[in-house]
């Protein structure tokens, strides 16, 4: 299930249902292609367990073993050897 969200011209809020993410996209994209504002998309994932991302790093690895070195201070700057290049020019 996912729900999408708007406003109008005259700032009142619209809500609306979809069963599968293609539709829900296909909505999402017709409101703001309409001129709607704060159009925004939600849904529930009832598989999930946990909290998204990494919750816990230990030695430097993740609860599965990959090697976990993301800091906030390393996303800028120079690229790292591991990081791939997508055109000539970022080199």
């Amino acid at each position: 299930m996912f729900k999408i969200y708007w406003t109008d011209e005259t700032g009142q809020a619209h809500g609306q249902e979809a069963a599968a993410i293609v539709e829900a996209l296909q909505i999402t994209k017709e409101k703001r292609d309409a001129g709607h504002t704060f159009v925004t998309m939600a849904s529930e994932n009832p598989q999930n367990t946990g909290k998204p991302g990494v919750d816990t790093v230990a030695d430097g690895k993740t609860p599965d073993g990959e090697d976990y070195d993301w800091s906030k201070a390393g996303r800028a700057g120079r690229p790292r050897k591991t990081d791939r290049i997508i055109t000539n020019k970022d080199r």
